[in-house]
């Protein structure tokens, strides 16, 4: 017991190191974004960061130990075991606690069980957590390159992984196309390793990441990252150690089967969530980004499409230049098109919607009450990637969905009377 309670002791004291790291190390993360944050091309950060790329690519087997922290959340302790073509092993426990959330995939299925009562997650409400909170283990569909995304999405780690096994599994992860630029920042030493590290920006320097990456091996040894979000930046640590590449690891690793007695639990989805159609759809009145207020009772003779959407979301951006193409489209139709951003500083929003040319009206409103509003109004669980909900004449809800769906949507929009809005 004294040997268990000695290591969670020197597990904290790294995390708590981790954390001071995020907040001084490489200076002070400015508070305001400013286009002067956005990293212009250097070819040898770019030689070093396709060599990370690489180097996760070739390798047939991939392990290592790392903790997750930062100013604004616990930290997290991680071991990931990975092996093509598509197993996966992490094991997690939050802060001091000696509960570990254990996380396999082998293609096909990803399943997560726990060392004890399952913890409250994201996805839970009280009610349902307190009737799956014992014996249970989650058996569901997943691919082994969305194991830190799922992890992400129900919510069991205080500190979410920075590095994602996508780029060991994909060769690159999902920002791999929005990349604005990297430049060096110069040597410095991470876990008793010499080290290049890097800056990259992405989404106009939304997001920056800085990785130290090992001169012996060109992966990891400590990543930094900040996200530029209203008023505020989430800034998260990972430190990497015991680093090990193309060891055997057997495939009995990733094998498990429930302890008798166990029985399967399926969480819920976001979407369950939701308004559910029918439901009267709260009020609003905010102001859009000409400066002008828009109250949605007053769209009542409208079918509407409400999305919620950020900028450092691959999906919004996307599903925003869709409905800005529809809008060309639908605008005399009898379909109003609104866009709510409660998440992002609103100069980097304003610069998306300017360099997207989109045209129809965006709420920019990340106030507290706004923020609640739709969280508990309309009861959105994540703002990760874009929500919409379609709203009829009458002011109710039609339909509600997370992401994109191209045949829902016109489903959604004829059932609340816009017949002719979708084509």
């Amino acid at each position: 017991m004294r040997k268990k309670t000695n290591i969670w002791i020197v597990v904290t004291a790294a995390a708590v190191i981790v954390e001071a790291w995020a907040l001084y190390v490489l200076g002070a993360s400015a508070a305001c974004w400013r286009p002067a944050m956005i990293v212009a091309e250097e070819p040898a950060a770019r030689a070093l960061y396709e060599a990370m790329l690489d180097a996760a690519h070739q390798a047939r087997t991939l392990s290592y130990r790392s903790f997750c922290s930062g100013p604004g959340s616990g930290p997290s302790a991680y071991s990931v075991q990975l092996k093509k073509p598509n197993l996966v092993r992490v094991e997690m426990t939050n802060g001091m606690s000696t509960k570990v959330t254990t996380v396999v995939a082998d293609g096909d299925r990803l399943r997560v069980f726990w060392s004890g009562d399952r913890p409250f997650l994201k996805v839970d409400d009280f009610e349902r957590n307190e009737s799956t909170q014992s014996n249970v283990y989650v058996n569901m569909a997943g691919s082994p390159a969305g194991v830190a995304d799922e992890m992400a999405r129900l919510g069991v780690a205080w500190s979410d992984l920075v590095w994602s096994p996508r780029v060991f599994f994909n060769g690159a992860d999902e920002f791999e196309p929005h990349i604005d630029g990297i430049r060096l920042r110069g040597t410095n030493e991470a876990s008793g390793e010499e080290c290049d590290v890097i800056e990259v920006s992405y989404f106009k320097a939304q997001r920056t990441r800085h990785y130290w990456l090992s001169r012996k091996d060109h992966l990891p040894r400590r990543v930094k990252e900040i996200v530029r979000l209203a008023g505020q930046n989430h800034v998260i640590a990972e430190e990497w150690f015991r680093v090990e590449i193309d060891e055997r690891i057997s495939d009995e690793t990733f094998a498990w089967s429930p302890p008798e007695g166990f029985r399967a639990w399926e969480p819920p989805e976001l979407e369950d969530f939701l308004l559910k159609p029918g439901s009267d759809a709260p009020d609003f009145d905010l102001p859009s980004i000409s400066g002008n207020a828009i109250r949605l009772s007053d769209l009542r003779d409208k079918v509407v499409w409400l999305c919620l959407w950020q900028v450092g979301s691959p999906e919004c951006r996307e599903q925003m230049r869709y409905l800005q193409s529809l809008h060309g489209k639908t605008k005399d139709k009898g379909l109003a098109i609104l866009a709510v951003n409660v998440a992002d500083d609103p100069r980097i929003a304003q610069t998306f919607v300017r360099d997207e040319a989109i045209a129809f009206p965006c709420i920019l409103d990340s106030s507290e009450d706004t923020a609640k509003l739709f969280a508990e109004g309309y009861g959105m669980k994540s703002s990760d990637g874009p929500v919409n909900f379609v709203i009829g004449r009458d002011g109710k809800i039609v339909d509600a969905w997370y992401g994109q769906d191209r045949n829902r949507a016109p489903a959604a929009l004829q059932a609340a009377g816009g017949q002719d809005v979708d084509r």
